[in-house]
């Protein structure tokens, strides 16, 4: 069985793909520099500070039309990662209990990753709702922040060193390779 997309939600132990793929993925890491002003120094030095948390965001489509209770179904696996209920069917949860996590790995170039989901937000298409009242196309805005306490972020990491020293040597070969053809033209 091959999946397109999924993501897994870890606390309710559910599967959620789609047939749709997400839109544009946006990846961003913060880099964090300060300046320190020293007295008498014509400049201030600039400090590393840290890096932040890798956080991706992407858009999901789901639609399904002509169909009675249209993407309800989808929906409601998505109001799952928005209420966090865990335990038997919500019933044996606390009262608190901690933001969603998923693993999560499509369209990133990373090994499979565990993410806190930060929003998980839908629009419904207007014109796009059946004659029971149910929404048939929506829209799920995802934003994730990845779990760098993870011993899959420690794969992550080797994985990036490896790839990052093949892809330095690909590099090279490629120029070399570019060199050899304007010679011969």
């Amino acid at each position: 069985m091959h999946l397109d997309w999924f993501l897994y939600d870890i606390g309710n132990c559910q599967l959620i793909t789609s047939p749709f793929l997400p839109s544009d993925i946006s990846d961003n890491k913060d880099i964090i520099l300060s300046e320190t002003p020293i007295a008498g120094l014509n400049h201030s030095p600039i400090n590393y500070g840290g890096g932040g948390n890798r956080k991706i965001s992407f858009e999901l489509p789901l639609i399904k039309k002509n169909d009675y209770i249209g993407n309800v179904l989808l929906l409601k696996q998505f109001d799952m990662l928005r209420n966090q209920q865990t335990g038997l069917f919500g019933i044996f949860s606390g009262q608190f209990t901690s933001n969603p996590k998923v693993l999560y790995y499509w369209g990133t170039g990373s090994v499979p990753m565990i993410y806190w989901v930060k929003s998980c937000n839908a629009t419904h298409k207007q014109g796009w709702v059946n004659k029971s009242g149910v929404p048939q196309y929506s829209e799920i805005q995802m934003e994730l922040w990845l779990d760098e306490t993870s011993i899959l972020y420690t794969a992550e990491e080797v994985f990036r060193k490896f790839a990052s020293l093949a892809g330095g040597i690909q590099g090279v070969m490629t120029a070399r390779k570019n060199q050899q053809n304007k010679r011969v033209v």
